[in-house]
């Protein structure tokens, strides 16, 4: 396994918090050697290796997550499907750790401009959601607003007005102070406008040695021209940014996904 990581603070401590990103391709019939059933095991033991407090997950299917749930008997999730806010289509959930958190609240919001309903925004290829949950601290008793989000692979104006429409919607929990964490797929590379826009409000928790670091790998062994297109977004001034790391796990000579997960280990600031 090849692994990235950049140390930048002190041991874990009561306050840290490690966050896991993951598209974790969707179960794909025609993926051959490399569909679901041959490497999902591999997936659920990588991500538990990290021992996340926080997990985000994109592309995961229904049956996808009922698998994961067995596997991850310590977390709970909060999501639905963006084709029918229940059930169909791929959903981009968010897992806790029940020992660390407790669920306050969640919803989904299309990136459309009919955000309540399923919908398709813009020139999207498809419905496109994000999920927000607001997660109640345990060791602190404060709230945490944790959003995860599957931006479209095609519309560079859907990419552009979902980032305006995700930003006004943490608005408020920024006024009133609460620590948010923005993360997932967002099909776009750090020059791209969107990501752009987020830079300018929200801290991007790779730090700039490792921006040219890829997280997409399209299942290839050796990817020829890896892209960043997975984030993890920080409220600034609520955290410090103690490690990331872009593991690059394997399962039997094979990647494990066509994305590599994204870990990043935080501290809140008092």
């Amino acid at each position: 396994m090849i692994l990235f990581a950049v140390l930048l603070g002190t041991p874990t401590g009561a306050q840290d918090l490690t966050i896991l990103t993951y598209n974790i391709r969707y179960d794909n019939a025609g993926d051959s050697l490399d569909r679901w059933d041959l490497r999902k095991d591999a997936l659920a033991e990588e991500v538990l290796k990290h021992k996340p407090q926080v997990i985000g997950l994109q592309e995961a299917l229904a049956h996808q997550l009922s698998y994961l749930n067995g596997q991850w008997p310590g977390y709970e999730r909060f999501g639905v499907g963006r084709d029918d806010g229940a059930a169909k289509g791929e959903f981009s959930p968010v897992y806790y750790d029940t020992t660390a958190f407790a669920l306050l609240s969640g919803r989904t919001l299309w990136l459309s401009e009919t955000p309540a309903r399923p919908s398709k925004g813009w020139d999207a290829a498809c419905e496109r959601i994000a999920t927000l949950v607001t997660l109640r601290d345990k060791r602190t008793g404060d709230s945490l607003l944790v959003v995860n989000s599957h931006w479209d692979h095609v519309g560079i104006e859907a990419r552009t007005h979902s980032a305006e429409l995700l930003l006004s919607e943490l608005h408020p929990a920024r006024r009133n102070g609460v620590r948010m964490i923005l993360m997932g797929d967002f099909n776009a590379t750090a020059n791209d406008s969107a990501t752009l826009y987020l830079a300018e409000h929200l801290l991007d928790a790779c730090p700039k040695e490792h921006d040219g670091e890829g997280t997409f790998n399209g299942f290839e062994l050796e990817p020829k021209a890896p892209k960043r297109i997975d984030y993890v977004w920080l409220s600034p001034g609520n955290w410090s940014v103690l490690g990331y790391e872009v593991p690059h796990p394997k399962v039997k000579g094979r990647q494990v996904s066509d994305h590599y997960p994204v870990v990043v280990r935080i501290r809140a600031n008092e």
